[in-house]
C-alpha cells in the first residue's frame, strides 16, 4: 500500500490503509462505470474485500515492511501504527478519507469542485464503502496487536506466519529492465486486447506488484502501477512501439525458419 499524495514525513499503517481502501474504492467505480456491460455494482463487494482479501494483504504489509528494519525501528514503527487505530479512527477520518476518495477519482485531473459538494450520487457511494471499512477496522487493530506481540516476545519470525496464515512465503519477483510505466502500459496493451482474463482492474495492479520489480526499485507499489496504468506514459508507449515492432519482426523470421 502506498499513498496517492506525497507526504514529508513517514506515513504508517492506518494512513496507509485509509489509502489503499480509496484506490480500490476508485477503482472499482470506475470498473462499474465504464464497463458496465462487464462489470454489475455488488453490494457485497467491500464487506469480501476488506475482511479478505485487504485484510491478507495488509497482514503480508506488516511482515514484508519489517523485514529490512532493525529491532528499534520496527518497535517504534508498529507502536505508531498501532496508536494511530485511536487517533485515526473511522469517524475522525471521515472527512479527510473522503477528501483523497474525491483527489483519487480526479486524479491526474484538478477536482472541478470541491469534495464537500460532490453531490448525492458520490456521497452515496463513498459512504456504502466507508461503511464496510469502519465495520472491519478493528481487523486490523488486532492484527497489528498481534505483531507487536509477537515482536516483544521476541517470535520475530512469528507475525510471517501470522501475516501468511492463507498464503506462501513472499515469492522472488521476477526482475526486469522495465520502468513501471512500461510495465504497466505493457499490462494494459495485452488488458485492451483481451488476453488477460481479470475481472477487475485491481487484480492487474496487485499481479503486478507481487510478482514483478522495475529496474528503479525491488518494490513496485499498486498504486504507482495503478497510476501509470489508466495514465500512460508517452515515453513508454513509444517504447513498446518500437519494441512490438522487433516483435514482429523477429516472428516473421521464426516463420522463414
Amino acid at each position: 500500500m502506498e499513498q496517492i499524495i506525497e507526504h514529508e514525513r513517514e506515513v504508517y499503517l492506518v494512513e496507509e490503509l485509509e489509502l489503499r481502501v480509496i484506490i480500490e474504492a476508485d477503482s472499482y467505480k470506475r470498473n462499474c462505470d465504464n464497463l458496465w456491460e462487464q462489470y454489475k455494482f455488488d453490494p457485497d463487494y467491500f464487506n469480501r474485500f476488506m475482511q479478505g482479501p485487504l485484510l491478507n494483504e495488509y497482514m503480508q504489509t506488516i511482515y514484508t515492511r519489517s523485514k529490512p528494519l532493525n529491532n528499534t525501528e520496527i518497535n517504534k514503527w508498529l507502536a505508531i501504527s498501532l496508536s494511530q487505530f485511536k487517533t485515526h479512527t473511522p469517524q475522525l477520518r471521515k472527512e479527510k478519507m473522503k477528501e483523497l476518495f474525491w483527489k483519487q477519482y480526479w486524479y491526474p485531473n484538478v477536482e472541478p469542485k470541491p469534495y464537500n459538494t460532490m453531490g448525492e450520487f458520490y456521497e452515496k457511494y463513498f459512504g456504502h464503502v466507508f461503511k464496510w471499512y469502519e465495520k472491519h477496522f478493528h481487523l486490523f487493530q488486532e492484527a497489528t496487536e498481534q505483531a507487536l506481540q509477537d515482536f516483544k516476545k521476541g517470535y520475530l519470525g512469528s507475525f510471517a506466519d501470522f501475516s501468511t496464515q492463507t498464503q506462501q512465503e513472499p515469492k522472488n519477483k521476477l526482475k526486469t529492465n522495465l520502468t513501471v510505466k512500461e510495465i504497466a502500459y505493457l499490462f494494459r496493451v495485452l488488458n485492451d486486447e483481451g488476453i488477460i482474463d481479470a475481472k477487475h482492474k485491481t487484480d492487474i495492479f496487485n499481479f503486478i506488484a507481487e510478482n514483478f520489480s522495475s529496474k528503479q526499485k525491488e518494490d513496485v507499489s499498486v498504486n504507482s502501477i495503478k497510476n501509470a496504468f489508466d495514465t500512460p506514459d508517452f515515453n513508454a508507449m513509444d517504447f513498446w512501439f518500437e519494441k512490438f515492432i522487433r516483435l514482429r519482426d523477429n516472428v516473421k523470421k521464426d516463420k522463414q525458419k
